[in-house]
């Protein structure tokens, strides 16, 4: 009876969730530098809008999407490598996934190359990054979660050097300027085009870990236990980092390095629905698109330039990670 109370109530949860990300793309889309009625958004999507605001929501409803997909993106795979690591702190940036991504994208903008080299380069230096993380950790022949985060910490400091050395010799005039773009974050430059080539590799991974998402509370068990449930736990592990990664590699490509999102938004999704993966990755992927789309549209509206969202996410994030450290100091991460 418990259990199905608890069912309905997540259910119940997730809904007010979904309803609230709805209502905040929609209120998302009348605000910015210049301001629109609901009847103008409205006339959009029946399209009876006029040729000056059809433009404007046009550009705004692309960004929207891309601002969605990533705030889910992100903290599912932030989600992911908290459940597949036993490690409350473990997160797409911590592990030095979102630097070594900005490492690939950085190489690529260096060398002219298009969107999906880019895409390409970020993937294979975030795999890489993840792998030597973890290298490091089976070196030191640790099961210690303070050492797995010292790894990635010491791979993230490997990462910023490469990164600072590739920006010492970019073009000020041109490549610089791309490169410290991805640093910030921001989905300025995002368009149709862009959300095209890397939309898809967002909602294939994102499906993925959702429909594999009971999974994960199998991977938390022992290694005998989840053989005996017939399923082998390195090859499920190494899947879920492999698309966690590939979320992250994704988002770093559209709009460069977000910080907070990935670490934040599932303790706050666990702490709203509970511990159950079944419930707990939905919630955190709405969780995440909510969040960020709040950090974007203050990241365009309040101010007359774009501000970074990183920034913008860091004034969110912070505050609220320290609210879960005081509900959670007796119980830890």
């Amino acid at each position: 009876m418990v259990i199905i109370i608890k069912k309905r109530q997540n259910k119940l949860v997730m809904s007010i969730a979904l309803l609230t990300l709805l209502a905040l793309i929609i209120v998302s889309m009348m605000m910015g530098r210049y301001d629109l009625s609901l009847s103008e958004v409205s006339k959009y999507f029946i399209g009876q809008a006029n040729s000056s605001s059809k433009l404007i929501l046009e550009l705004r409803f692309i960004r929207i999407i891309a601002v969605v997909l990533v705030g889910a993106g992100l903290s599912m795979a932030g989600a992911t490598f908290q459940s597949v690591f036993s490690n409350g702190l473990a997160s797409p940036n911590l592990l030095g996934v979102s630097t070594g991504s900005s490492v690939g994208a950085a190489i690529a903008i260096l060398n002219g190359k298009s969107i999906y080299w880019i895409e390409i380069s970020a993937f294979i230096t975030g795999i890489l990054t993840v792998f030597l993380t973890l290298l490091i950790n089976k070196i030191l022949r640790s099961n210690s979660n303070i050492t797995l985060i010292l790894s990635g910490i010491i791979m993230s400091g490997l990462m910023q050097s490469v990164l600072g050395s590739v920006k010492y010799i970019a073009d000020p005039e041109n490549q610089l300027q791309s490169i410290v773009y991805w640093e910030l974050g921001s989905f300025m430059k995002v368009d149709s085009q862009a959300l095209i080539s890397v939309g898809p590799i967002l909602i294939v991974g994102i499906i993925f870990l959702l429909l594999t998402r009971w999974r994960l509370n199998t991977l938390s068990l022992d290694t005998y236990t989840i053989k005996t449930i017939g399923i082998n736990p390195t090859l499920n592990r190494n899947l879920m980092i492999l698309f966690a990664t590939l979320l992250t590699a994704a988002s770093v490509c559209l709009c460069g390095v977000v910080g907070w999102i990935g670490l934040v938004v599932p303790h706050v999704s666990r702490s709203l629905v509970g511990e159950d993966n079944r419930y707990a990755l939905p919630m955190t992927a709405i969780t995440g698109a909510i969040l960020l789309l709040i950090a974007d549209t203050l990241a365009r509206s309040i101010s007359v330039n774009d501000i970074p969202l990183s920034i913008i996410t860091g004034f969110i994030g912070v505050p609220i990670f320290i609210v879960i450290l005081i509900r959670r100091r007796n119980v830890g991460i």
